[in-house]
């Protein structure tokens, strides 16, 4: 019982608080480091299955055909629509449903249509 009391008191003649033990151990939150793929045509395509696909399967696709990448590593195309605008459309949502995780800091973007590579960089705005 004795050493019940000073251990108490020794705790409580610290100045110690729970609040001040709790905050001393909470680490402080690190920023993620946002990668940017500031590259255009071929050498933009990120992993080595995407640009594989591309070359041996998209590029011999008929037209109305978009290519969709994130920074993440997302990818994914189609191909044969009926107007560029669903082929587009196709592509990003495709791409997206792989990006779940990832796609409110790295949204998928089109990098190629057609046989044309896309204006918009693969690149945070």
């Amino acid at each position: 019982m004795k050493y019940s009391i000073v251990l108490i008191l020794t705790f409580l003649g610290t100045g110690c608080t729970t609040q001040q033990f709790m905050q001393s151990n909470v680490k402080e939150s690190t920023v993620p480091t946002i990668y940017q793929n500031n590259k255009v045509g071929v050498t933009s395509i990120i992993s080595n299955k995407a640009l594989k696909s591309f070359k041996n399967d998209y590029a011999k696709t008929p037209k109305n055909k978009a290519f969709a990448q994130s920074t993440s590593g997302a990818w994914n195309w189609r191909s044969d629509r009926t107007s560029i605008e669903h082929a587009v459309t196709s592509a990003l949502i495709a791409c997206q449903r792989k990006n779940r995780k990832a796609e409110d800091l790295y949204p998928c973007k089109i990098i190629h249509i057609n046989d044309s590579w896309s204006d918009a960089k693969v690149s945070e705005d």
